[in-house]
């Protein structure tokens, strides 16, 4: 049948597109107007004929020469599908990850429409953890909703989780699709702070207050850890804003657990008396230094 088309207008490229340009537009348009993506839609039934039309001449060397020469040529389509794709193109290598792709294309293999085993969908879901939790790891039980229907399902939280990490559970997503397997369920956690802990990678830091006298003579003072309170040696003269590092006291990691940093802060009385005055003024004179003489 002798056509008079727009060809190239049809699959929207220009007339010196290239072979590559025009088979990568049929491409898009082809998954876009498949008549299994709207099904009893007439309209989209007509632009995919109309759409593999244009790429059978278009995609032929020998029809394109003749068409671009007198804009006229004889189409011929595969016998019994008009419409269908023209012979020779390849669609094993179309993009994976649309939904339902399988079963689109499932009728140029084979010439029918079979069903096609799918993966189920996914499922995403937002879970809240105390700090302690995030760092040593916890199991939790969540409800959720599964193909219509809510279900438990329990999930191990591992060691060490960051702020905004998710957590995969294999096979508890939506059931598949024609026997295909279950998708999963991921979990994005959130991580609540601590009231004296922070996180920096692995590390951890912690501010512990510590006395004039304990900061001058040196102490041993009780510091909170991820796993409960320890002593460590203030050595004498400390200052303040001065770092103790305590190693392995971090978060665990399979590269090995990180450290935990105490960061001194020098405290004084909020209340002085006429007494601890004296003490301080006969300090300053026996003792006297400029702490900020060589900062500025």
């Amino acid at each position: 049948m002798a056509r008079d088309k727009d060809y190239y207008g049809i699959l929207g490229v220009g007339k010196d597109a290239t072979e590559e340009e025009i088979k990568k537009t049929y491409r898009n348009l082809a998954k876009k107007y498949h008549p299994d993506l709207h099904p009893n839609d007439k309209q989209a039934e007509s632009r995919f004929k109309e759409i593999n039309e244009a790429y059978g001449v278009l995609s032929n060397p020998q029809k394109r020469r003749e068409y671009d020469m007198g804009g006229r040529v004889i189409f011929e389509g595969m016998p019994g599908r008009e419409g269908a794709p023209p012979g020779g193109f390849d669609f094993s290598d179309f993009e994976s990850g649309l939904g339902g792709m399988e079963d689109i294309f499932s009728e140029f293999f084979g010439g029918r429409r079979g069903h096609i085993p799918r993966k189920g969908g996914d499922i995403e879901y937002s879970l809240s953890i105390d700090f302690l939790h995030a760092v040593k790891g916890t199991d939790v039980e969540l409800t959720v909703r599964r193909d219509g229907a809510t279900e438990k399902v329990k999930a191990r939280v591992p060691p060490g989780i960051s702020d905004g990490q998710r957590v995969r559970v294999a096979g508890r997503g939506n059931p598949g699709v024609s026997g295909g397997p279950a998708g999963d369920l991921y979990i994005t956690v959130g991580v609540k702070p601590h009231p004296y802990f922070r996180r920096e990678k692995n590390d951890i830091y912690v501010e512990v207050p510590v006395t004039v006298q304990e900061a001058a003579f040196g102490a041993d003072v009780e510091v909170p850890t991820i796993e409960g309170k320890t002593k460590i040696k203030i050595p004498a003269g400390v200052q303040g804003g001065q770092k103790l590092r305590l190693r392995g006291k971090g978060v665990p990691s399979p590269q090995g657990a990180g450290d935990e940093y105490v960061i001194i802060r020098i405290t004084v009385p909020k209340k002085v008396d006429k007494r601890t005055k004296e003490l301080l003024e006969e300090l300053e004179k026996i003792n006297p230094y400029h702490p900020r003489e060589d900062l500025w």
